[in-house]
């Protein structure tokens, strides 16, 4: 299961700052690039521009460092498993490649969430993290894949900063006639462009956002299905059920009981002998 061993948000080094580690870490790291800076892979030197992402696969040795002016980075130390990797490679994300993107400040802004989730007391601090991470995974996996025109190419910021915004409170009451007055647009260009950049509506990433936060309620809560309605911004929870059981395919209590059933196989597994057959 992943695991945030550690992060960083905005370190910086001096002129001769080197890492050099022949195997590795132990786990995997993903970093964030604010500066230039150089790579060695398989004997290689790259370099690196600022607003680069690099991800080091476990095992690979890792070696980078400073280009005679200071070094700035965020980075993120994990774990996952072999499926989790490969949930990664079907994103189309390599490892131990330099990856060139348009911005970086998403990126930077959903580590510095993870980092102060990390040393905080919160409840759900590990969900939380976990849920920065697979965004951060899915945004890169977005800009690398993009095709941005050079005339849509200033709006893509801002609508990365608009999806993040959905997807961490999606429970705020968003429609497009708001998003025009905040963003200045036209509502057909808006629209236009979020389906260009994203490949989805804004109304079906409001719809996609708020059932994932639906699904985390109920599986993690004892919060009423009524109060799980309200949470994720229904005003009834009728309307709630009925797109719930169109978007899951099962009714919230369904999804409820069908989770807590694994949960607890998981649980009694944990007291099995694992030598009987």
């Amino acid at each position: 299961m992943m695991k945030i061993v550690n992060a960083g948000y905005n370190y910086r080094h001096p002129f001769d700052f080197c890492i050099n580690r022949p195997y590795g870490s132990g786990d995997y790291i993903l970093l964030i690039l604010k500066t230039d800076a150089y790579f060695v892979f398989n004997n290689e030197k790259y370099i690196a521009p600022p607003n680069s992402v690099v991800i080091f696969k476990k095992g690979t040795p890792q070696i980078y460092g400073a280009l005679s002016k200071e070094y700035a980075n965020d980075w993120l130390h994990f774990d996952i498993d072999e499926e989790e990797e490969n949930e990664i490679l079907k994103l189309d994300i390599p490892f131990d490649t330099i990856l060139p993107v348009d911005s970086t400040s998403v990126f930077s802004e959903l580590i510095r969430n993870i980092f102060c989730e990390k040393y905080s007391q919160n409840l759900y601090k590990e969900e939380s993290m976990n849920l920065y991470f697979n965004l951060i995974l899915r945004k890169l996996s977005e800009m690398l894949k993009s095709q941005v025109s050079e005339k849509e190419k200033p709006y893509y910021e801002i609508f990365c900063a608009l999806r993040s915004e959905i997807q961490l409170a999606p429970q705020d009451n968003w429609n497009i006639d708001k998003i025009c007055r905040k963003l200045n647009l036209s509502r057909s260009y808006i629209q236009h462009l979020y389906k260009s950049f994203f490949g989805i509506s804004i109304m079906e990433e409001v719809l996609h956002s708020r059932m994932e936060y639906a699904k985390f309620l109920l599986s993690s809560t004892d919060f009423t299905v009524y109060s799980i309605s309200e949470m994720c911004g229904y005003a009834t929870d009728v309307h709630f059920m009925r797109l719930f059981k169109k978007v899951t395919g099962t009714t919230p209590t369904e999804y409820r009981m069908g989770t807590k059933i694994i949960q607890k196989e998981l649980d009694n597994s944990k007291f099995q002998n694992p030598f009987c057959l």
